[in-house]
């Protein structure tokens, strides 16, 4: 089992596609309720919590009967962890799989957690540069709207999940930045491929031509370019932001970006974008981002 998180906007829905795209492999939508739905106790009654799963409505996007997973399951009571395995494997076994993976990116968050819950998993954190993903939040109907709070959210994740990544090693966690995977797909998909332990397919990386209508119509919602091959063009932050914008990414998450090496046009960054870093700190509004394109 594995896990792919990062901060939104990152590249996971792709990672999710691509490894779907393989012969075992089953990632399904994002899930959300296995934290969610955690209470604490290391075993409970295996019916109420299927009852509660069947109600989220992250689960009902599985498209999974609630029965085959109590089908897995022996017995009126069960560990919380075994219970979310045996949902993650009735949907890769629906599906004709024998692996089974989550792309859930907030969970970049809980990975103390899942480590915990989950002993065996492995963890893949995918890496984008912050400002891209800022820009990309500009083009879709939820998430942080100026670029402090982007920056805001975007380093705070990835800070949370680069100090959960040392503490677990590398036996369980993995980096992968976007910007290498999209220059070149197949090495880092096979270092993948390898750190999860299946064997790397050539047709992975045709996606679009074996991954079900299904996957690529629901992901390609927001994020449209799922539909076409990995592009080089990862530094659209140089062009598509004013220098303003910039200057403010990095007045409040410069440390992360010199942290995952890149580079920074500001490294000491005025008083007016100082200002701004503190109001997104404190949740005060500042302007949004479509204003500060101008």
């Amino acid at each position: 089992m594995f896990f792919i998180v990062g901060s939104a906007r990152s590249g996971t829905t792709l990672i999710r596609i691509i490894f779907n795209a393989h012969s075992a492999i089953a990632v399904p939508p994002e899930s959300r309720f296995v934290v969610e739905l955690y209470e604490g106790a290391e075993e409970i009654e295996v019916d109420g919590l299927l009852v509660s799963l069947a109600a989220h409505k992250r689960f009902q996007a599985w498209d999974l009967p609630i029965e085959a997973i109590r089908e897995g399951i022996e017995g009126p009571r069960a560990a919380y962890a075994d219970i979310m395995e045996a949902a993650y494997r009735a949907y890769a076994r629906a599906r004709g799989k024998s692996c089974w993976g989550d792309k859930t990116p907030r969970y970049i968050e809980n990975l103390p957690l899942l480590a915990n819950l989950f002993p065996h998993a492995l963890f893949i954190h995918i890496v984008r540069d912050g400002r891209n993903v800022a820009l990309s939040y500009s083009e879709v109907p939820f998430g942080p709207k100026t670029v402090a709070k982007a920056a805001a959210l975007w380093g705070g994740r990835v800070s949370k999940g680069l100090e959960a990544g040392r503490a677990l090693g590398p036996d369980r966690y993995i980096e992968v930045t976007y910007e290498d995977f999209v220059v070149a797909p197949e090495p880092h998909l096979r270092r993948l491929c390898d750190f999860i332990d299946v064997e790397f397919e050539p047709g992975m990386l045709d996606y679009k031509e074996t991954a079900s209508d299904e996957i690529l119509g629901r992901a390609a919602r927001y994020n449209p370019l799922v539909r076409e091959r990995p592009r080089a063009e990862v530094r659209a932050w140089k062009d598509q932001m004013s220098p303003q914008q910039v200057e403010i990414f990095e007045a409040v998450a410069g440390d992360v970006l010199s942290e995952l090496g890149y580079e920074r046009l500001y490294p000491a960054p005025g008083a007016r974008a100082r200002v701004v870093a503190a109001l997104a700190r404190a949740g005060l509004p500042v302007g949004r981002l479509k204003h500060l394109t101008r």
